[in-house]
């Protein structure tokens, strides 16, 4: 399974939409060859429901900030179209891997000018001291080994050089229905301590803050219905289907408070569902690719 996925949200099938031959990005119903299928893990732009594009959206705006004339790592790009805005965001250069074959196929395709290959993210492709700036969101949860993962993303980091990374808040996580794709999902205190094994001046953001109270007191009763064979006919009844989201570029302007990034801020009953980590490698040469 592709890294980088994202949590799943209830959509309904929609057209993929793809570039034309100056590489515009085409908004009308005619699919591109090749197409990529959802799965509910991964950004596919025309797909998806507004939740899930908006929030994905707003954490590349954030990274958006830190690239300006920069040379751009985008790990676990998937379909692309994160990588893509940053390079509107004015980065000087940008690169997408992803492990999935088609998926990279598929932003080969749709995004120009961006280089995109397929690389494991605990095996990065790119040479050593080469990358101002490395981004990935919603990956290192996926990770069988994640502090090789951020070792790697070191590694290919210029001195001082900045890593904008995020993952789900297992505080608030916990409470929703497992996610077979995820191997290990870090509370806040987990996060930082990984970040700060290999980087230094770790700040974290956080992304839609949550009643911890009321999330507990959702994911309890789903967990009831689900074991009396209830939940997914309770859900038909009461919870409406999200409509897919058609739009096929990411703006640089907010998608509003509801999504907006900011300061990390915890209270003894609200906690963010994302974390965000912005780091930077320690000064000097000679840093390695492996713990």
């Amino acid at each position: 399974m592709p890294d980088g996925y994202e949590e799943s949200m209830s959509i309904a099938s929609g057209s993929i939409v793809g570039a034309d031959d100056t590489g515009q990005i085409n908004s009308g119903s005619v699919p591109i060859s090749p197409t990529l299928p959802f799965t509910g893990e991964r950004i596919v732009p025309g797909q998806v429901s507004e939740p899930l594009f908006r929030a994905h959206e707003e954490r590349y705006i954030f990274a958006g900030q830190f690239v300006r004339d920069k040379a751009v790592l985008d790990v676990a790009c998937g379909a692309g179209i994160g990588t893509h805005y940053l390079l509107t965001a004015g980065a000087k250069s940008c690169i997408g891997l992803d492990i999935d074959s088609p998926t990279i196929d598929y932003a080969r395709a749709v995004y120009k000018g961006c280089e995109f290959s397929q690389c494991d993210a605990t095996n990065l492709c790119v040479p050593d001291n080469s990358m101002d700036v490395v981004v990935s969101f919603e990956t290192i949860e996926h990770l069988k080994d994640h502090l090789k993962f951020l070792s790697e993303c070191n590694r290919v980091l210029k001195p001082g050089g900045i890593l904008v990374c995020s993952t789900p808040n297992h505080t608030i996580s916990r409470w929703a229905r497992e996610n077979i794709y995820h191997l290990h999902e870090f509370t806040v205190a987990g996060f930082t301590d990984a970040l700060e094994t290999i980087f230094v001046d770790v700040t974290l953001f956080g992304q839609k803050s949550t009643n911890q109270l009321l999330r507990a007191g959702r994911g309890l009763l789903s967990r009831v219905l689900h074991k009396l064979h209830l939940l997914e006919l309770t859900e038909r009844l009461l919870v409406p289907e999200a409509p897919v989201y058609v739009r096929t570029e990411f703006h640089s302007t907010s998608a509003g408070p509801d999504y907006e990034v900011q300061p990390y801020h915890a209270t003894p009953l609200t906690q963010p569902n994302y974390v965000i980590a912005v780091a930077r490698t320690r000064p000097g040469v000679g840093r390695g690719g492996s713990l």
